[in-house]
């Protein structure tokens, strides 16, 4: 039987944290949805704590750890919601959030996903207010470290964090979920691309409100992290954007670049993890060209919709410059 949302939190290890999610999700001020915890081969007992306090969640046990992507999508193969809730182990959402996104997804039929006001736990500083696309075609958070009080309107965005978003089952059957090549890391953005270059539209709501412990299940800059960020970027676009738009815009992916490899490499010293992500892009390059044959068959929008508003990568990057230098909370 259908019921209005599935919620699927993957837990790796999150035992510091599981419990404040979980609370969270059972205090929403709508009732009916599912829980499913995806629990990537724990080993801290976070799996037996969640099975013990919260008996009514089905948790799918994994014998290895499959990532986020691989995670979640274990978790929808169960799903029976109308609406694809997906939440960070780490994240705790507002009593009304739910009700929230629900309230926006019933309003018209071509929203296919809803963004998150998402915070930084602890603090009034937007970690996330949604995702938008450069000139480069890469992701980039809206709102990144600035104050709350700037995002309190709902408005378009080209996509949203998959720390807390929503999805509508009807949009991913068409368009498909995440894909598995990538593991972790920017298989939501390669989602939102999908997702806007077919039409769907992607709404943030302001009163959905997030707080989030950013980084608190992979570490800041780990190699880990640091790999999938150089790897998965450049599948994105590879896979996604109309070989067209890929050359007129090829000056600003190479700017993008330039600043990605001086970033990671030359200021925080991660040449190794960025190379080996970038040489395995390389080596993936054929297995992704495959993938972007089916995809290109759903892409409803034209060059000049697709154009219209991407964000200057100059600005992108004088905005992460910035970002770079703040004091973090």
């Amino acid at each position: 039987m259908m019921i209005t949302a599935s919620i699927i939190i993957v837990n790796w290890n999150g035992r510091s944290y599981i419990e404040n999610c979980m609370d969270s999700v059972f205090r929403q001020s709508w009732g009916d949805f599912e829980v499913i915890l995806v629990d990537n081969a724990s080993t801290d007992g976070s799996r037996e704590i969640a099975a013990a306090r919260y008996p009514s969640v089905n948790i799918i046990s994994l014998e290895e750890n499959r990532g986020f992507t691989g995670g979640n999508i274990e978790g929808l193969k169960i799903a029976r919601g109308k609406y694809i809730v997906l939440l960070n182990n780490d994240a705790v959402l507002s009593e009304r959030w739910l009700e929230s996104m629900i309230a926006i997804m019933d309003t018209e039929g071509t929203i296919g996903i809803c963004a998150s006001k998402i915070l930084i736990a602890g603090t009034s500083l937007i970690d996330s207010a949604g995702d938008t696309f450069t000139t480069a075609f890469n992701g980039s958070k809206t709102g990144e470290y600035e104050d709350e009080r700037f995002y309190v309107e709902r408005r378009t965005v080209h996509g949203a964090c998959a720390a807390a978003v929503m999805y509508r089952k009807n949009m991913l059957d068409q368009i498909g979920f995440f894909d598995h090549d990538f593991f972790f890391n920017h298989e939501d953005t390669d989602l939102n691309m999908r997702a806007w270059l077919a039409g769907w539209k992607c709404v943030f709501v302001p009163e959905a409100v997030v707080y989030h412990k950013v980084s608190a299940s992979r570490g800041t800059f780990s190699d880990f992290s640091v790999y999938y960020y150089a790897r998965n970027t450049e599948w994105v676009w590879i896979k996604n954007v109309p070989l067209i738009l890929i050359l007129r815009y090829l000056p600003h992916r190479f700017f993008y670049e330039a600043a990605s490899f001086a970033y990671f490499c030359l200021i925080k010293g991660k040449y190794r993890p960025f190379i080996k992500g970038k040489i395995d892009a390389i080596l993936g390059i054929r297995k992704m060209l495959g993938k972007r044959r089916q995809i290109h068959k759903l892409i409803k929008l034209t060059c000049r919709q697709i154009t219209a508003d991407l964000l200057p990568i100059s600005r992108y990057l004088v905005t992460r410059l910035r970002n770079s230098r703040a004091p973090r909370p």
